[in-house]
């Protein structure tokens, strides 16, 4: 039988080492795990930390903001090993602490939503039956963020993930004009991305399976893992999270790897929003007890 195989897309600190250091172990021999970072600086000290460990872990480039990387790196894996069990996406441009929208929008925009289309993509055709993707994202991506005119295009475009990042890019270009908050757009430029994210993994999944295209037992879902304390997220402790509910990154990986391992011959959740096995629906926020 052949090992299984996983990669975590952004693994070079906080929840997504943590996440590939545990399925690794949960692997062991029987898997092995490629944990990605950005620069060769960080991938070479991520493998030298998780090699320490003994786990069945190895290390590769990529950059979630590349067009080509995440077509570059699936085919590296689907020549090594022909297929992937367990893909997670939890690269993304993170905002910065004091930044307008003006200097992130575009940027954020570019990796968070448009990239990770471009990973489900480039992965969909590698997956395994009884295979799992999982797109790290955030409850704040659920649409009573906005106004009912832009949930109602959201709605709109809920199988067409292309029809997801044009509205992306509009949001883009009105911050550009200085028009985005006239136009109902939330001030700060997380909300929109992460409610990008979350929208065009629901209607990428959406479409996979209507097409035919989603192998037999596989599930498609986006994880919010909850406040977590992490190089990321420190700058905004007090202000948009409190320091006192933020989780380790060890303690949120383990919900993460709940729905990254769900086992064989589950059907439910798909393409939802899921935080510590719980759903968050898109549409209509609040929590309900998972099936």
């Amino acid at each position: 039988m052949s090992k299984k195989v996983g990669i975590i897309l952004g693994a070079t600190r906080g929840i997504g080492r943590a996440l590939a250091a545990q399925l690794a172990e949960i692997w062991g021999n029987d898997g092995i795990v490629y944990a990605t970072a950005r620069r060769e600086a960080d991938a070479e000290e991520l493998a030298e930390t998780l090699g320490r460990s003994g786990l069945q872990c190895r290390t590769l480039l990529f950059d979630l903001s590349s067009p080509s990387d995440p077509e570059r790196i699936a085919q590296e894996i689907g020549n090594r090993h022909g297929g992937v069990d367990v893909v997670v996406q939890n690269g993304a441009y993170m905002p910065r602490a004091g930044v307008p929208a003006l200097d992130d929008a575009r940027p954020m925009i570019a990796a968070n939503s448009h990239g990770t289309l471009r990973v489900l993509r480039a992965f969909l055709p590698l997956l395994r039956g009884n295979g799992r993707i999982v797109v790290v994202a955030s409850s704040l991506g659920v649409l009573n963020k906005l106004p009912d005119h832009l949930r109602t295009r959201f709605i709109s475009a809920e199988a067409d993930p292309d029809a997801v990042n044009r509205i992306l890019d509009d949001y883009v270009e009105l911050v550009e004009a200085g028009t985005a908050k006239a136009a109902g757009w939330p001030d700060w430029v997380n909300i929109p991305s992460k409610i990008g994210q979350v929208a065009v993994t629901r209607a990428f999944a959406l479409q996979a399976k209507a097409d035919g295209k989603l192998p037999a037992g596989a599930l498609i879902n986006i994880a919010n893992p909850g406040v977590t304390l992490t190089d990321a997220t420190r700058d905004f402790m007090g202000t948009v999270f409190r320091r006192e509910d933020a989780q380790t990154p060890e303690q949120a990986a383990k919900s993460l790897l709940w729905l990254a391992t769900l086992p064989d011959g589950t059907a439910y959740p798909y393409a939802q929003l899921v935080e510590h096995q719980r759903i968050i629906p898109f549409r209509d926020h609040g929590l309900s007890n998972s099936h």
